[in-house]
């Protein structure tokens, strides 16, 4: 036996799911915002759309990703990984292929909804699933090891990119990756397999982390229902922090403007902001399998009210330290989202659970880089575009201090 309870087999098992989440994860990439904005002015200049019109279109898909979400979650509940990871790769191929021929905006906008329901939504889910499933004690750690395969896609395909775009064009670009996506990544999901039962366990679907899961009543078509109090304070502290990050990266120049930081230091910052985040994987996923989910929750909402605390204030060497706090924050959310669900609700039917998360997160994504656009259209400065998003991280934070039930302890 190891020491997660399971047989030597389903160590194996668990091993060989944790690299195909983490090759999720990264197959993610073309439907990712770092990959897409490699991209964008060669996309606009291609396709003679404005960069505010393919802002308006890039928005209207991440929603549609964030709605397909939920339902996509009772799919893979259904019907299973291995298909699912085979239509999400045909998907985001076809998505790539479609980029690569758009024209206009209806096309644009058809390849960019893809792009993110398949990309940006689908990989990262099921790779989510495939460890949730696979690990019990070391959940945690085992998602904070499957985000690093986000995390290296995310520092290697965008030169990558760059430079294939240079020494072709950004349509042959985007056909490459449509052929690496067939040939490569889609008959990985030929490898998505059941595990073998785990000792001591009456069926591999059962959760194995939670001593007292919490309760749930039957639902229509015999799916259980989620307690909707507990599921929505989970939803808003998990949704919080990628809607602040996504606000103050996507503005990140702009804001840094406002406090003396050029262009060339601003993009120093972000990657800085990148650097922290992986740390906030790694770290994370050494604690977070030792920490009751309440201070878990505290933890990250609490770094990441630090981070826009600190923004506000007006100072390069400020800023600095808010974008680097940020990045913790923003790494630790990520492996929680993975976790704190499994640990709440259990494996049974958590594609559905996972979906719902999934789709709240992308939502609020979605929306985030209104808030400082509004605030300076209508004051002419980022402060209180930052005071709301200050707000947000407050009731966040409030929200994770006030859970006190007894089946949030790991």
């Amino acid at each position: 036996m190891n020491d997660d309870g399971h047989a030597p087999a389903y160590r194996r098992h668990q091993l060989h799911s944790l690299g195909l989440a983490a090759a999720a994860f990264a197959a993610s990439a073309p439907g990712q915002s770092f990959l897409i904005s490699v991209f964008v002015d060669d996309f606009l200049a291609g396709t003679d759309l404005s960069r505010t019109t393919f802002s308006i279109l890039y928005a209207a898909g991440t929603v549609i990703s964030a709605s397909a979400m939920i339902l996509l979650g009772r799919v893979m509940d259904r019907r299973g990984l291995r298909p699912s990871w085979i239509i999400v790769a045909a998907a985001l191929a076809a998505a790539c292929g479609l980029a690569s021929v758009a024209t206009g905006a209806l096309t644009a906008f058809l390849a960019l909804a893809l792009l993110r329901t398949s990309g940006q939504g689908s990989f990262p889910l099921i790779g989510t699933l495939l460890v949730a499933r696979s690990f019990g004690r070391r959940r945690g750690q085992a998602v904070a090891l499957a985000n690093l395969g986000l995390t290296l896609s995310s520092m290697s395909l965008p030169p990558l990119t760059a430079l294939l775009i240079v020494h072709t064009d950004w349509r042959t670009a985007y056909q490459v990756l449509a052929v690496v996506l067939l040939v490569v990544v889609l008959p990985l999901g030929l490898l998505v397999r059941g595990g073998p039962a785990r000792a001591g366990s009456a069926a591999t679907t059962q959760s194995d982390t939670v001593a007292h899961p919490a309760p749930v009543r039957p639902g229509r078509r015999g799916l259980p229902a989620l307690p909707s109090g507990l599921a929505a304070r989970l939803l808003l502290i998990l949704a919080g922090p990628p809607l602040i990050s996504t606000a103050a990266t996507f503005h990140a120049v702009s804001i840094l403007a406002e406090r003396g930081v050029d262009f060339l230091a601003a993009g120093g910052t972000v990657g800085i902001l990148g650097a922290t985040s992986a740390l906030g994987v790694v770290l994370a996923g050494l604690i977070v399998d030792r920490l009751t989910t309440r201070a878990a929750l505290l933890g990250s909402s609490a770094t990441v009210l630090a981070a826009t605390c600190v923004l506000l204030v007006p100072s390069a060497v400020a800023a600095y330290v808010a974008f680097a706090c940020l990045g913790l924050g923003m790494g630790a959310t990520g492996v929680l989202n993975g976790t704190i669900w499994a640990r709440t609700f259990g494996t049974v039917n958590l594609g559905r659970v996972q979906g719902m998360a999934q789709s709240a997160t992308i939502t609020a994504a979605a929306i985030a880089p209104m808030i400082p656009a509004v605030s300076v259209a209508l004051t002419g400065s980022h402060t209180a575009g930052l005071l709301a998003l200050a707000l947000i991280a407050v009731m966040a934070s409030a929200v994770a201090w006030s859970l006190r039930d007894p089946t949030m302890v790991h």
